[in-house]
Parts: structure tokens; sequence; C-alpha cells
């Protein structure tokens, strides 16, 4: 379950797995790439100086809160998303939960229902535009 092995769907080696067909309860700090094809019910974090991809796959659900440097989903998502680079979500992905990232990419048909937050906006100062008002004006004919 903790070895590094090569998956051929994302090109990635793994440190961590949970596999299709368990189910884990629990709260993880994950430590480099982790794949998740079971059922994971608690939340994820990433370990503090890492930059690493968690993957959900297709069959994989992960009920909980999680925060990671890069996220990859093709499964299914319920509750809060904090992603501090770049998240890719996937046709087959279903995902119930605010999520707050850096970059996105959702592909089509993918269903997302959630408040999305861009971090990058956060951090800039938005000037807010400014109100015209129109008057009515009546033309005279002349």
């Amino acid at each position: 379950m903790f070895e590094t092995k090569k998956s051929t769907n994302y090109q990635l080696q793994f440190t961590n797995e949970i596999g299709a067909g368990s189910k884990v309860l629990g709260n993880l700090e994950g430590n480099g790439n982790m794949r998740v094809a079971g059922h994971f019910v608690g939340n994820i974090h990433e370990a503090q100086d890492s930059n690493s991809t968690l993957v959900i796959d297709k069959d994989g659900v992960l009920t909980g809160d999680l925060h990671y440097s890069n996220l990859i989903v093709a499964g299914t998502i319920e509750g809060s998303i904090t992603v501090d680079e770049k998240m890719v979500v996937y046709p087959s992905a279903m995902i119930q939960g605010n999520i707050r990232y850096k970059s996105i990419d959702i592909h089509p048909d993918a269903r997302v229902n959630g408040v999305l937050s861009c971090e990058a906006l956060d951090a800039i100062n938005l000037n807010k535009s400014e109100v015209i008002a129109f008057e009515n004006i009546k033309k005279i004919a002349s």
C-alpha cells in the first residue's frame, strides 16, 4: 500500500495509494503524490514544504476536506477543496463543495456544485467601477 507505484493513467509516481475496494476512515497528512481509488472518509492535507499532486480516480470517493498543491479529480469529492497551484476536473468528476484555487481547468460534462474562489484575485486590489447616471432627455424636433 505504501510502495512507490507508476500509474499509467496520470504519468505520476505515487508514494501513497488507497486502492479500489478499500474504505479508510480518519485524517491523512500526505507527503508526495497520492492516489485515491477507494473511499476515503476524513480530511486530507499535504505536508509542509511538499509540492505534490493528489489524484481522485474515476471510482475514488473523498468525503471530507482537502488541501493540496495540485489536484486531479476524475471521481467524487464531497467537501471543501483548497488547491495552492493547479486543479484539473475531468468529465467523470462530481464535486459537491466550495473550491479555492489558483488555476483550474474544468472539462465539459464535469459536475461541480459549490462556490469557486480564485486565490489570485483575492491578492489583487480590485477597484470598483464608478456608477454613471444617465438622464432621459427629450429631443425636440425642429
